[in-house]
């Protein structure tokens, strides 16, 4: 009988205990986090997208049911505190490198920012990658946090970084940061192809917050590095196809970009780009104009506002992009680099607009692709390819000035006639008091154009070549301070940059030489004035030469020496025509 009263105990315990787990159970318990594995971006207060504390799927029993009363003020009591900021940060300043074939870029985990971008295809003065970004004093480098119109406390906290290459060897790194200071994760993949998608992502109560791309591209001096066409300091944009460039100098104050239907954004000069891709999260991108102290120094800021009241001189114009955020993160693609047409047109987003022709486009740009179809399939020398495509140009300018010559010819063989018109009203062109006679130079010229007349010959006609040959010229000098293919272009012997001016002077006076030699053999021109102006050219062109890059003054030498050959062909062919008379 006892015995059965304690299996009757046992068993009612069981139930009870059964009963209870059934009626109230105990709270599930969270499996530990992974070791190396990161949690969500969470605020200084301990809120994190997506947190459902608060609703009511969050909190499904009502007070009073299970619970008495002060259960339930301790339970609401707890649930209200913030949860503890889980910090993230790393002990010490550190330099993270990544390198493939076309670049390498530097970051630094304080702010997580990039101090150094160098592409390996193209050189510095130093002989070394050239580095597209501006060197800074104590300002902020590119990819830094700003949080309204000031920077972030974000820029000087130590990020943890974490970084390698994916299995096809692409670089990537990932930085992370929690603290007082803020909450952020930035992330940087390239491509094979030179692209790199960035991820930047800002946790709390952060709304008007965005980054910095800029100021400036490239640390070369603006005037005199490659030619004088390497002063270009600018933004360009591209929007339904539309390129447009804002110059620095002419922006005064900042321009508004709605990143809606924008294709892409820039910093530039005349080579190479800083190119944004806006992707998702982004609202718009200010241009502003800054100007640059030319020296550095680490202890104060190298830029400085428009509207400074500093009255340093010498302060250079300069651009820099501020990305405006619309989102807690923004993803963009970005491309820093080099303005090489022919590869760019292989690659996605059109940055081959960013190539700018100038106003002679429709003969500078193809004027290039002959140039590179030509050293890319017979001569892999950028000098000779000048010398071919001169070659090309006179070919197909060859019977318009082959007919100019023959014209100079006649002119000459028509000055005696001429010259004696003008001996029968020099008398009479001008009064006793010494004033022009405009009737007598009317009919003196009326004379002079009836001889010219009758023998089918245009008097203008000894200008031809040279008015037909300007537009190509300045073509050409587009070319050379454009392309970036012929940026450091050796040509042979001591021409070791095409886009430079000759350091020795020797190509300008063979240049000179040449136009002198050919001015003897061409036909003089029996209008006084008209001649005069024919003997200064080739002085003026010469010194001229001294400045432009050594790729124009080869090609108008090569003019010069093509144009000898033809006239001494007409000369020939006159010689023999005379013979047989």
């Amino acid at each position: 009988m006892e015995n059965r009263r304690l299996l009757l105990a046992a068993f009612l315990s069981v139930l009870i205990v059964i009963g209870w787990s059934y009626l109230f159970p105990a709270p599930p318990v969270a499996p530990p986090t992974p070791v190396g594995e990161s949690a969500p971006l969470t605020s200084p207060e301990g809120d994190s997208p997506g947190d459902t504390a608060g609703t009511p799927e969050a909190n499904p029993r009502a007070p009073g049911e299970g619970e008495d009363s002060g259960e339930v003020a301790a339970a609401a009591e707890t649930e209200s505190e913030p949860a503890p900021l889980e910090i993230v940060q790393a002990e010490s300043e550190e330099r993270i490198t990544l390198e493939d074939n076309r670049m390498r870029a530097v970051f630094t985990n304080r702010g997580a920012q990039l101090v150094s971008y160098q592409t390996k295809e193209h050189l510095g003065k130093s002989g070394e990658p050239l580095e597209l970004i501006r060197a800074r004093g104590s300002d902020l480098y590119p990819f830094a946090i700003l949080e309204g119109e000031g920077g972030s406390r974000l820029n000087t906290a130590l990020f943890v970084a974490e970084h390698g290459q994916d299995d096809e060897g692409r670089p990537w790194v990932t930085f992370r940061h929690s603290s007082e200071a803020g909450v952020a994760e930035k992330s940087f993949r390239w491509d094979d192809r030179g692209f790199f998608d960035s991820t930047l992502e800002v946790g709390g109560q952060v709304r008007d917050w965005g980054f910095l791309l800029g100021p400036g591209i490239n640390d070369e001096p603006a005037q005199g590095a490659y030619g004088t066409g390497a002063s270009l300091r600018a933004a360009g944009y591209l929007r339904s196809g539309e390129s447009e460039t804002l110059v620095a100098g002419d922006v005064e104050e900042e321009v508004f970009l709605s990143a809606r239907g924008l294709d892409w954004v820039t910093l530039e000069d005349n080579y190479f780009l800083v190119g944004t891709v806006p992707k998702t999260g982004v609202a718009e991108i200010l241009v502003r104009p800054v100007l640059q102290r030319p020296e550095l120094s680490e202890d104060r800021p190298r830029f400085l506002p428009v509207d400074t009241s500093s009255q340093e001189d010498d302060l250079a114009a300069e651009l820099l992009l501020l990305v405006k955020a619309a989102e807690p993160k923004i993803e963009i693609t970005s491309y820093f680099g080099a303005k090489q047409y022919s590869y760019l047109t292989q690659l996605p987003y059109d940055f081959e607009e960013s190539v700018r022709w100038g106003a002679l486009g429709f003969l500078s740009k193809p004027l290039y692709l002959i140039l590179e179809w030509i050293h890319t399939n017979f001569v892999p020398n950028y000098g000779w390819a000048i010398v071919l495509v001169t070659f090309l140009i006179k070919l197909v300018f060859f019977p318009l000035t082959h007919k100019s010559q023959e014209s100079m010819g006649k002119m000459q063989e028509l000055n005696p006639k001429v010259q004696a018109i003008r001996a029968k009203y020099r008398s009479k062109l001008k009064d006793k008091q010494g004033r022009p006679n405009i009737e007598a130079q009317r009919q003196m010229n009326e004379e002079v154009m009836g001889v010219y007349k009758s023998a089918g010959v245009n008097p203008a006609s000894g200008c031809l070549p040279i008015l037909l040959q300007m537009p190509v010229f300045f073509a050409f000098y587009r070319l050379l301070t454009t392309v970036v293919e012929l940026r450091g272009a050796p040509w042979l012997l001591w021409v070791q940059d095409l886009s430079q001016p000759d350091p020795y002077w020797i190509l300008p006076l063979v240049m000179g030489v040449t136009s002198l030699a050919m001015q003897r053999m061409m036909p003089s021109s029996p209008d006084p004035m008209q001649r005069r102006l024919m003997q200064l050219m080739p002085i003026m062109f010469t010194v001229f030469a001294f400045t432009f890059p050594s790729g124009l003054v080869l090609y108008w030498m090569t003019n010069n020496l093509l144009t000898m050959v033809q006239q001494a062909f007409i000369l020939r062919k006159k010689a023999r025509k005379a013979a047989s008379e």
